[in-house]
């Protein structure tokens, strides 16, 4: 007896059954699972360790009920165990993250103690972990020497209301910002959280949860805080897909803050200006102006990513095309900011 007459035999007993009854055609599991016993009993016969992979067999042969003589393979179908989904935002690349404590610009100097103070470190541990499980890149704010040069730049860019996750995320390269806070309210634990466009600064999105503290005064408020802040981050990070998937289409964001040196008439600061946005407008997908002055042009760039890769290379760009109206030199370049000179 071998193998393939035990499956002939098999496939012959399981036929005959279901043509005998046509009305009620056999559930593929059973005959998987009596093939499956038969290949197991010959394996024992013959001393053959490995039994045969079903997922790569075919199922027996088996009346259809509107033809109980006429016969049809179906292929098996074969329960895989189910693994965690890892949601990817945009074909190609996911959005660079960064998650700080809700804190303005006039707070940079305490920073590092804010975020170390237990329940805050808590809230970011629980947020950073969850992105890192997703499989987003998260930037970090780490020592006081990033510290002193984010404060720095603020004084170039930012007055002091500024929110300080904002220059953070600029400084650091991340394309979205999270900033977070906790609070008690009565018996609960309330977490909120918003996201943050880091080129304009504008919302898309907000999440608040709440965790209820039934262990009294003795409770866990790591634990909890956690807990809050972890219930939030499914619902916000939805928002973030949607924001993103849809705003790529523009073509990839850059802040970009060209000071103007040296001295210029009314009329002639009016015409540099002119000149310099018209030719951006040229050169890149879209530019939208945040503030002019005198001695600042202040704007976010959207350049298409298949001609530009990155910061550097919209530098590039801009120098080259307004080589023939003013000389242009770099001050500070990230991922996300370019810090210009014009003379």
């Amino acid at each position: 007896m071998n193998r393939l007459l035990l499956f002939a035999l098999t496939g012959s007993l399981l036929f005959s059954g279901c043509a005998s009854t046509a009305k009620a055609p056999p559930d593929p599991s059973v005959q998987r699972l009596q093939a499956q016993q038969g290949y197991d009993e010959l394996d024992r016969e013959m001393g053959d360790s490995k039994p045969l992979d079903m997922e790569s067999s075919t199922a027996p042969i088996v009346a259809t009920p509107s033809s109980p003589t006429r016969v049809v393979s179906q292929p098996t179908v074969v329960a895989r165990p189910s693994q965690p989904a890892i949601v990817k935002t945009s074909v190609g690349q996911m959005p660079t993250l960064m998650v700080l404590p809700a804190a303005k610009a006039k707070e940079a100097q305490d920073i590092l103690v804010i975020q170390n103070e237990p329940s805050t470190k808590a809230m970011m541990e629980a947020i950073n972990a969850f992105l890192t499980q997703k499989q987003y890149e998260v930037k970090s704010l780490d020592g006081q020497g990033a510290l002193d040069e984010l404060i720095q730049m603020q004084q170039e860019i930012a007055g002091e209301e500024e929110d300080f996750s904002y220059l953070a995320s600029l400084a650091l390269g991340a394309d979205i910002y999270l900033t977070f806070s906790g609070n008690v309210q009565g018996d609960m634990v309330v977490a909120e959280i918003n996201a943050y466009e880091t080129a304009t600064a504008r919302l898309l999105g907000s999440q608040t949860s709440e965790v209820k503290n039934n262990s009294g005064s003795n409770a866990n408020m790591r634990a909890l805080t956690q807990s809050a802040a972890r219930k939030a981050m499914p619902g916000l990070e939805k928002k973030i897909q949607a924001y993103w998937n849809a705003d790529q289409k523009n073509g990839v964001q850059y802040k970009a803050v060209i000071h103007i040196k040296g001295s210029y008439s009314e009329s002639q600061t009016e015409d540099l200006h002119d000149v310099v946005l018209n030719t951006l407008k040229s050169i890149f997908n879209k530019v939208s102006v945040n503030s002019m002055t005198s001695k600042t042009i202040d704007m976010i760039v959207y350049a298409d990513p298949q001609k530009y890769a990155d910061s550097h290379e919209v530098y590039s760009a801009i120098r080259n095309s307004l080589k023939s109206t003013a000389s242009i030199s770099k001050k500070n370049i990230s991922r996300k900011l370019l810090l210009m000179d014009l003379q």
